[in-house]
């Protein structure tokens, strides 16, 4: 008897064991991940070849953030947690297991052929709010993941835009510092040979100089800047040259100065829909709900089939097998599930807060961008009107100064100075504006109307 009980017990440990998944350990080697980075490193040498792949070092506004989205490790990072979400839905949605007892009866008979064996399965089946109410907070929350993940990649690409647009107008300053240095070198010529006919002194090519010296440092800040705000777009991408070898594509554009004054309901409205932030909050709500039902269902009484069936076989008595089938009850009487219940309750109201809380940061941040907006634009459309004319007219003149027999430097250079200035504020209002709309588009978790094109 007892060889046939080990042989049953035996059989059974092989096939439910057999069934089980395999752990397959895998041992953090940093060392490897740092050479794997070294490896995707751009090449040193001219002609090098590397295997890993990099970001073109031309690069669009739309191109930029197609590729941070796709190879900026923090995002990639954060992906992964979906699968954790993926698994606690499975977990949720999941029956319990049976129980399987196996027994020997009888052990006070010394013979071992009047022993008797005894196995009884018992399951608890699920209880239905429970299990509806942790099915639907499992699935809650991978939505919120997901929503959480695209807050993610939204917030990068803008970002990206605003790093993109930053190299545009870098660009733009140093062309205008090198055509500043440009005309500071021919005015350095011609006083140059006006000191050698006699026809000036030494103290003018002297002030002359320190021009251009001023003018070449102004130029050299604008080239690191820009070295600075590369490696920037560098790091958002997770690919790419080093060193500000990237090129930015486009125009730094800007919207119309007759563009309609913007609505802030409706781009709350529009918020509302597409900011995937607020939409996170919701699902976190939902959560919260399906929790607190889950925990409501475990206040009630439920059923455990504790012998489903119960089969006792003995050889030695009259009746050898016995089948029996047994319900067990879990009475709620000195745990409620009242901790619990509270703790669920409690989070709902936190949730709901959580909502409110997001909501309101939304708003301000909406109203903010947008009067950052309004303002950038007053800003432009004064510079338009008032700075242009005069930085056009300042070359004009300057043409013409240059050819004159007689040169106020002192003068011609204080208005260098200040058209330098001038035009840096310009790109500046420029890039404020590009970026306020940014900002906007941020909050909003969208495209706006009226906004200006990526440049292509």
């Amino acid at each position: 008897m007892c060889s046939r009980f080990s042989g049953v017990a035996l059989g059974i440990g092989m096939a439910f064991g057999g069934g089980g998944a395999c752990y397959h350990p895998e041992p953090l080697d940093a060392r490897a991940l740092l050479t794997e980075l070294r490896a995707s490193d751009p090449p040193a040498a001219p002609g090098a070849s590397s295997s890993v792949a990099a970001a073109p070092a031309s690069l669009s506004e739309d191109r930029s953030v197609a590729l941070a989205l796709l190879w900026n490790r923090d995002l990639r990072a954060f992906r992964l947690t979906r699968g954790i979400a993926e698994g606690e839905v499975i977990t949720a949605g999941e029956l319990q297991n049976p129980q399987l007892r196996m027994e020997l009866t009888h052990l006070q008979r010394a013979d071992l052929a009047q022993l008797g064996w005894d196995a009884r399965l018992s399951w608890e089946p699920p209880q239905p709010g429970v299990r509806a109410g942790r099915r639907g907070a499992a699935s809650a929350h991978l939505e919120e993941v997901e929503r959480q993940i695209s807050e993610r990649e939204w917030a990068l690409g803008c970002d990206v835009r605003m790093a993109h647009v930053a190299l545009l107008a870098l660009d733009e300053q140093i062309r205008v510092a090198q055509d500043t240095v440009t005309n500071r070198q021919r005015l350095a010529e011609v006083v140059t040979r006006r000191v050698e006919r006699g026809g000036t002194t030494r103290f003018d090519l002297d002030l002359v100089r320190l021009s251009l010296a001023s003018a070449e440092r102004i130029e050299g800040e604008r080239h690191l800047a820009r070295t600075l705000a590369a490696s920037t777009l560098v790091q958002l991408i997770g690919v790419g040259p080093p060193g500000g070898a990237i090129m930015a594509t486009g125009e730094l554009h800007e919207d119309t100065a007759n563009a309609p004054a913007l609505n802030q309901a409706e781009i709350e409205d529009r918020a509302f829909d597409n900011r995937p932030a607020l939409a996170a909050a919701r699902a976190r709500y939902r959560m919260s709900e399906e929790t607190l039902r889950a925990e409501t269902a475990a206040r009630w009484p439920w059923l455990r089939l504790s012998a489903a069936p119960r089969v006792r076989r003995n050889e030695f008595f009259g009746a050898n097998t016995d089948l029996v089938v047994g319900v067990d009850v879990t009475l709620p009487i000195f745990n409620t599930n009242g901790g619990r219940f509270q703790s669920a309750k409690s989070a709902r109201d936190v949730a709901r807060a959580e909502v409110m809380t997001e909501l309101v940061g939304v708003r301000a941040d909406i109203a903010r961008a947008a009067a950052s907006v309004e303002a950038q634009r007053a800003i432009l459309k004064r510079l338009h009107t008032e700075v242009e004319p005069l930085l056009a007219e300042h070359d004009r003149l300057m043409s013409v100064a240059s050819q004159a027999t007689e040169l106020d430097l002192p003068s011609l250079i204080a208005s260098e100075d200040l058209v330098l200035k001038s035009r840096i504020e310009l790109i500046d209002a420029r890039l404020e504006l590009r970026r306020a709309w940014i900002a906007l588009e941020r909050a909003v978790g969208a495209h706006v109307n009226g906004s200006a094109a990526p440049g292509k």
